[in-house]
């Protein structure tokens, strides 16, 4: 190795001597000499060398002059591969970005002379990007945001790394650039939708016609600008009133759908994966309701849902809330509307409590333990970025109701916040500054963790040369028998202890903070519930009655709250919740069962009496009316959607009441989807095709998935495959597949009555890929030849769900045909047999790593298990299937003599016991999907069970660990491992 590299620490001398090598042979004499020098600066010379090397190999001669003409230049572009994996990929691909990044100064502004040296506005951001844009016009939108990105990226890392810009200018730079991306995202997809269907309108107080207006609200990190490297985006879309689009190319439709349809198409551009990698990673989960709640909210539902409905940790978030993009005064509009709630005039100790207990709440729905595995997590652990962050929130909401210095929006970024804090008194001069250094140097850790390799790594690395490259990153260096990763750990351990220290005086130890959730709906609640006992007493009595004593009020009490406050919107329904109090007890008690019905409830309080009295058999009639209105001239969809919410309801208060058993629900909610469906497609059929009958149509829906047999349950998607008739000349078929996208955006589109439901069309040929509607010929040609295993095993139990009943009906008739003749062969039953245990294997290893689901479904000898027996021995054994639930199938199998009778009563039992539990699962956590199991969720559970009387209920969820022992042999047995 060369003498002047000789005292640079290379951790891989070989490698990094035939690097210099190569480097040597490239590079222009004058640059070479500095290249020692250069390197011994870096914090990891290995990577800077190696990324150097490959940064050389195709340079064209004009930029090795450039380097050689300037050393600076290279400096950055070591600097850069010493700290960043990622951004030194982009500087590979896109060499020349270095002259964009080091342009001697001309003072010109829009030059390079200041480039480095000043913080950009989103002014400059924005004149930046619309020349960035008009030089790309052959790329995607998505490809363009995300490639700006990458070049802003670099130069805010270069002034972060060389000392020009303070942490604050760097958090505020990347929140800037965040707000012009999404700004220019929401402009291009809105200009897309107002040529197909004109402007958001509603009409005001004064019978004045307005446009209606979207801001996009910001939250968390991005909300208080202090976005990291790698740092999800937080966001809300809030719209300003309901009404209806002045109409374009595609006519006119609702606001709520419009704005539905925005922020899906904004959404798009920002989450896309490109070669550049996605603009953003969004969370749409800080919204009103949450993953229930609507993608956009008008701001009367917003307003109202802060008002009523939100939780504490709601609330307390909203300090960092502000307009990111669109029209950012009606998000000042709003951001003065619940300024009181935010802000609170509680006492301070009252404040307090209020807050850690919204604290543990969110903590126990996120399933994040302060602490917990997080020793060396610079965000979670104790003491961590999480606790300064509270603290500060806490103190502003405290005491900021009378100091509008510290309730105001402005002190969203959380040093702002601690500065104003100890301006005002309420920190000390020592609290204050161990709380601000703890917070810049945590930040400027998670920076350097982020930059590395752009993930959102809040972690220190295990191991001890990964620690020194962060500690030398960080400008540590070792001391004495430390080595600069022990000199960062030690400092780290040092802030921590401060900063919990802090964080015990201030607010824990001023409060004991509660094991539990309260006992019942009247405690943790008392402002409300003294605000029933004046003014309707007959309410107040029949809470605190139904409250006392039962087992499972503490989960019941917040969903129940927000039932009371939503109420109280309602005067007419509080008269007959009066005249009802045996209503109030019987919502309590089905609170305390489910979470769903809670939130059905606190969405539409109105239909308690749906809940608690309505026969199901009326609500399904009175949804078959509103199914034949909506089909009519009229199309009345949202009469439709409150008959069908009506009926939704009352199933799932009847379920959580033990009044019917899960199959039972489930073939009450394929009843619902069906009527509504049919009605659905149909009135789209009427205005998108005119003249035409669905039912008589060139077209045709088929339900698959559990739609098509028959077992629909809360939060299931409709899955569904559209058909077009052969005969249908090319030039016909347009307006058809007009008619399927608008079916699908009609019931799947948030409004203020709800959604139906949303629909899932990958199932059909060639998933996302595929056509939206397909000609008969080429599924039924699909399902012969090409269909994978599980693909069969899903079509034979398909069903015609809408349009041409007899078109639907004769493809799935010759499908089924195609399927039998195509595995019922020995040949075709083992290549079925090898296709099934591919993806057996696929989904029990994406099973595995998800550790801690119950296992309900991909778990070997899970529901797939079952699901794919009984699909194999139909398939093989050329049993007509019809639309049949598993049960069903089960029987069916056994009639035929392919199952003997203790293998049919395993499976049966097997079958409901899954079924039951995965119901369970969504009533008492109102949420679709498998979840980790707690203690608590299981109790809950299993109290259902025993309602429904599942057999097995008493010894869940071990019940289920010996269910799938006997499924998976059964599976081994009867279909093998291919």
């Amino acid at each position: 190795m060369d003498a002047a590299f000789s005292s640079i620490a290379f951790a891989h001398p070989d490698r990094a001597e035939t690097n210099l090598r190569l480097v040597e042979q490239r590079l222009p004499a004058g640059a070479w000499t500095r290249l020692a020098t250069l390197l011994a600066q870096v914090p990891d010379p290995d990577e800077s060398l190696n990324d150097f090397e490959r940064y050389l190999r195709e340079l064209p001669p004009a930029l090795l002059g450039y380097l050689e003409k300037q050393p600076a230049a290279m400096h950055y572009l070591l600097l850069i591969f010493s700290l960043s994996r990622f951004l030194s990929e982009t500087l590979i691909q896109q060499p020349e970005l270095i002259r964009w990044l080091h342009r001697p100064g001309t003072g010109d502004r829009r030059g390079g002379g200041d480039r480095l040296e000043r913080l950009r506005t989103p002014e400059d951001l924005r004149e930046e990007l619309a020349r960035f844009r008009a030089t790309h016009l052959d790329l995607g939108p998505s490809v363009v945001l995300a490639r700006f990105k990458r070049r802003e990226y670099l130069r805010i890392m270069l002034r972060d790394a060389l000392g020009l810009a303070t942490l604050a200018e760097t958090t505020l730079e990347l929140s800037h650039l965040a707000d012009v991306l999404l700004e220019t995202a929401l402009s291009q997809s809105g200009q897309r939708l107002e040529k197909a269907y004109g402007y958001p309108e509603y009409t005001d107080d004064a019978g004045h016609v307005r446009p209606s207006r979207l801001v996009v609200l910001s939250l968390g990190k991005l909300g208080g600008q202090e976005l990291n490297y790698s740092s999800d985006v937080d966001l809300q879309f809030l719209y300003e009133a309901d009404g209806q689009t002045s109409g374009g190319e595609a006519g006119p439709v609702p606001n709520a759908e419009f704005f539905a349809r925005l922020v899906t198409a904004t959404l798009g551009v920002i989450a896309q994966p490109t070669p550049e990698g996605a603009v953003f990673r969004v969370d749409l989960r800080l919204r009103p309701e949450g993953t229930r709640g609507d993608v956009a909210v008008s701001l009367a539902a917003a307003l109202r849902y802060y008002r009523t409905r939100a939780r504490q940790w709601e609330l307390q978030m909203l300090i960092k809330c502000r307009p990111s993009a669109g029209d950012r005064e009606l998000g000042r509009r709003f951001l003065r509307e619940v300024q009181p709630l935010v802000f609170g005039a509680e006492s301070r100790a009252e404040g307090i409590a209020a807050a850690l207990e919204a604290r543990r709440e969110r903590d126990r729905e996120s399933r994040l333990r302060r602490g917990r595995g997080a020793a060396s997590n610079v965000k979670l652990s104790p003491g961590g970025i999480r606790d300064i962050e509270f603290l500060a929130q806490v103190l502003q909401r405290v005491y900021g109701a009378g100091e509008a210095w510290l309730g105001s929006w402005a002190t969203g970024s959380t040093l702002v916040a601690l500065q104003r804090l100890h301006d005002k008194g309420h920190l000390s001069g020592r609290d204050f500054f161990r709380l601000s250094a703890a917070y810049q140097f945590f930040r400027n850790v998670e920076h350097r963790l982020q930059l590395r390799d752009g993930l959102q790594v809040h972690t220190l690395p295990g191991a001890a040369a990964d620690l020194d490259w962060l500690a030398r990153c960080l400008g540590i260096e070792p001391a004495g028998a430390r080595s600069a990763g022990q000199q960062l750990l030690a400092r780290i351990q040092q802030h921590f202890a401060e900063v919990g220290g802090i964080y015990q005086r201030l607010l824990e130890r001023r409060q004991e903070p509660a094991e539990f959730p309260p006992a019942h709906p009247g405690e943790g609640a008392q402002p409300l519930f003294r605000q029933f006992a004046r003014a309707h007493p007959a309410i107040a009595r029949a809470a605190e009655e139904a409250g006392q004593g039962r087992d499972g009020a503490a989960a019941s009490g917040r969903g129940f709250r927000q039932f009371l406050s939503a109420a109280l919107l309602d005067p007419a329904l509080l008269a007959r919740l009066e005249a009802h109090p045996e209503w109030v007890r019987s919502a309590i008690r089905l609170a305390e069962r489910s979470d769903l019905v809670a939130a059905m409830l606190a969405r539409h309080p109105e239909e308690i009496e749906a809940a608690i009295e309505a026969s199901p058999v009326r609500l399904e009639q009175a949804l078959a009316e509103a199914s034949l209105a909506a089909a009519g001239p009229e199309g009345d969809l949202d009469g439709l959607r409150i008959a069908h919410r009506r009926a939704l309801v009352a199933l799932a208060a009847r379920s959580a009441g033990g009044l019917s058993r899960p199959f039972e629900t489930f073939a009450g909610l394929t009843r619902l989807a069906d009527l509504t469906l049919k009605g659905a497609l149909q009135s789209v059929v009427r205005r998108v095709v005119p003249g035409a009958d669905a039912d008589r149509a060139p077209f045709a829906v088929l339900a698959l998935g559990r739609l098509g047999s028959q077992e629909m349950d809360f939060g299931s998607d409709a899955d569904l495959v559209f058909v077009i008739d052969d005969h249908l000349e090319v030039e016909e078929r347009p307006p058809w597949r007009r008619a399927a996208e608008r079916f699908v955006n009609t019931v799947s589109s948030h409004t203020r009555q709800g959604l139906l439901y949303p629909v899932d069309a990958r199932l059909r040929p060639r998933g996302a890929e595929g056509e939206m509607i397909q000609p008969a010929s080429y599924l039924e040609q699909y399902c012969r030849s090409e269909a994978a295993g599980w693909e069969a095993v899903t079509f034979y139990k398909s069903r015609p769900l809408a349009g041409n009943p007899a078109l639907g009906g004769g493809v799935l008739q010759r499908i089924h045909r195609h399927l039998r003749e195509r595995f019922g062969t020995p040949e075709g039953a083992a290549r079925l047999r090898g296709e099934l245990a591919h993806m057996r294997d696929l989904l029990e290893r994406q099973w595995r790593a998800r550790p801690g689901h119950a296992g309900l479904k991909a778990a070997p000898g899970g529901y797939h298990d079952l699901e794919y027996i009984l699909g194999y021995l139909i398939v093989t054994g050329g049993l007509e299937p019809g639309a049949r639930t598993l049960l069903d199938q089960i029987r069916l199998l056994a009639e035929a003599g392919t199952l003997d009778a203790d293998a049919a009563q395993t499976l049966g039992a097997a079958a409901t016991l899954y079924r039951s539990v995965d119901h369970a699962l969504r009533m008492v956590t109102g949420l679709p999907g498998e979840r980790p199991l707690d203690p608590f969720t299981v109790r809950r559970i299993s109290v259902l069970l025993e309602e429904w009387g599942v057999a097995e209920a008493d010894r869940f969820p071990a019940s289920i660990d010996e269910r799938r022992r006997q499924v998976r042999l059964l599976y081994e047995t009867l279909v093998g491992a291919g």
